[in-house]
C-alpha cells in the first residue's frame, strides 16, 4: 500500500529539494524587487521585529534560509557585535545579497543537514524559509542541535491562516496578486504559483508552536503581524 501523501512542505506540491533550489536560483535576480513590492515595503519592518527578539549580546547568529541576506542585515543592525552566518541551499540567492552584508559568512547548506558543529550558535533566525523544507520537525531538530543550551530560534513566516479575515486576504493574494505580479516581473509564473500554494499547504502558527515544543524547545510563543498576514514563532533550546 502506498503511503498517504504529506500535507505539508514542497513535496505536497510535487517538488523535491533539487527543483525548489533550482527555482530560487532562477528568481534570484528579481527576488528583492518583488519582495518589497508585494509587501509594500513592510517586510523590512517585520525583519527588524525578528532581530529584536534575539537576546543581546548574541555573539554568533545563524541566518537559516538566508536568501539575499535581508534578515541578516536586520540582525547585524540590531546586534552590531554579532557574527552573522548566512546559510541557504540556493547559492545564487546568497551571491545576489552578498554586497548587503560583506562581513557575513556565507554557506551553501541544506536546512536538514547543516554543516556546523553541535552547540555552535547563540541564536538562529529564519525568514520565510521553513515553508520550503521537506520536514519541518527535522529542521527544528537540526537547528536545535546547532544552538547552545538557552539559544533562541526565531522564525518569520507565512503560516496557514485560521482566522476568517486572514483566510480571505490570503486567498485573494495567493490566487491573484502573487502569481500575476510575480510572473510579470520575474517571468517565472510557476515559481510564484509554488510560493502561493506553499502558504495554503503549510502549518498554522498553532501547529508550528506545538511542533517546536515536541522537538526540544521551551518558552515557545508565537504572534501575528499585520492581522496574521505574517507571524513570528520563537522558542528556546532546552
Amino acid at each position: 500500500m502506498n503511503a498517504a501523501p504529506t500535507r505539508h512542505g514542497p513535496q505536497a506540491q510535487g517538488h523535491d529539494g533539487s527543483s525548489v533550489r533550482s527555482m530560487f536560483d532562477r528568481i534570484a535576480p528579481t527576488y528583492d524587487t518583488l519582495n518589497h513590492l508585494l509587501s509594500a515595503g513592510v517586510d523590512n519592518f517585520w525583519r527588524t521585529i525578528v532581530a529584536r527578539e534575539l537576546p543581546d549580546p548574541s555573539a554568533r547568529v545563524l541566518d537559516l534560509c538566508a536568501g539575499t541576506l535581508d534578515l541578516g542585515v536586520a540582525v547585524q543592525k540590531e546586534h552590531p557585535g554579532a557574527q552573522v552566518i548566512c546559510a541557504d541551499f540556493a547559492v545564487e540567492m546568497l551571491r545576489r545579497g552578498q554586497h548587503k552584508l560583506p562581513t557575513a559568512g556565507l554557506t551553501g547548506a541544506d536546512a536538514m543537514n547543516l554543516p556546523f558543529k553541535d552547540e555552535s550558535f547563540d541564536a538562529a533566525v529564519c525568514g520565510f524559509g521553513v515553508r520550503n523544507v521537506s520536514d519541518l520537525a527535522g529542521c527544528f531538530r537540526e537547528v536545535r542541535r546547532c544552538l547552545k543550551p538557552g539559544g533562541v530560534f526565531v522564525v518569520l513566516e507565512f503560516f496557514r491562516p485560521e482566522r476568517a479575515v486572514t483566510k480571505f486576504f490570503h486567498n485573494v493574494y495567493n490566487r491573484q496578486v502573487l502569481p500575476t505580479v510575480g510572473a510579470a516581473i520575474s517571468g517565472d509564473k510557476g515559481a510564484y504559483q509554488y510560493l502561493a500554494d506553499s502558504m495554503e499547504r503549510f502549518f498554522s502558527l498553532a501547529e508550528a508552536q506545538e511542533l517546536l515544543r515536541e522537538n526540544g524547545y521551551t518558552d515557545v510563543r508565537g504572534y501575528d503581524l499585520f492581522f496574521g498576514v505574517a507571524s513570528v514563532l520563537r522558542g528556546t533550546r532546552s
